[in-house]
């Protein structure tokens, strides 16, 4: 999935799901690219009913891209159990012949992100003097050495990183597609889905545009979609300080 990005004003708001003391976020009705990005957004009905709490929003890509599924406005949620769910909407449905794709590198995506946590986390450097942890120090075993005593090795752990995503894609690659419907606003809809390590992507044409969700895969067919006007963001009526 594309890196979620902050968009100014935004912060940690809520559609009846937000932590208690949570600020309300507030778009101020000011985004020009949120504004032209007319029509509905998908979002979870109720999260705290699934045990999610709503921790971001935005809008990401490039308005002028020839490519479908650049600009999408993301919902990212988190479960009490750390695992994600994310409701995407895209700007226009995309063709047939690139439905697989799409749904496919969802999933690569949403089973990446622990792999990109891993890779992009700072390695402590090596503790020097005579502070806690150093030579003279009492704090204790440097934690960034290695077990046989030196430093970690980047090269090793990226060529691990390649390695486990190589996997990981060729993994969701075989994984059947399926098609069936998915419930959105109460309403069936044709979907195409593909499942792989327990976690589900569903790309779902809606009667306005396309929504692609991704999350674990028991918690994806339970939770109820719903779409809401722009316009209601913008106005600031999805947002609602928390108790």
């Amino acid at each position: 999935m594309d890196e979620i990005e902050q968009q100014p004003g935004a912060s940690d708001g809520t559609h009846g799901g937000a932590r208690g003391g949570a600020r309300p976020r507030g778009w101020n009705g000011d985004d020009a690219r949120l504004a032209q990005f007319s029509g509905v957004l998908g979002e979870v009905h109720d999260p705290l009913t699934w045990g999610l709490d709503l921790e971001d929003e935005a809008l990401t890509g490039l308005a002028d891209s020839d490519d479908p599924t650049c600009e999408r406005f993301v919902r990212a949620y988190r479960c009490f159990t750390g695992e994600s769910l994310e409701v995407e909407t895209l700007r226009t449905r995309v063709p047939a012949d690139d439905v697989e794709d799409v749904v496919r590198a969802a999933c690569s995506g949403a089973l990446a992100a622990p792999l990109h946590a891993d890779i992009a986390a700072p390695v402590e450097p090596e503790a020097t003097g005579d502070g806690p942890g150093g030579p003279g120090g009492t704090g204790g075993a440097d934690r960034s050495a290695a077990p046989d005593g030196g430093t970690p090795d980047f090269a090793d752990s990226f060529q691990d990183y390649r390695s486990a995503m190589r996997a990981l894609v060729a993994e969701v690659d075989e994984a059947p597609l399926r098609t069936g419907t998915f419930a959105v606003d109460g309403d069936d809809a044709e979907c195409v889905r593909v499942t792989a390590r327990e976690t589900t992507a569903v790309y779902v044409a809606t009667a306005e545009r396309a929504l692609v969700v991704t999350g674990p895969a028991d918690l994806v067919d339970r939770v109820e979609v719903v779409t809401k006007p722009v316009d209601d963001l913008l106005s600031g009526k999805g947002h609602t300080a928390s108790p």
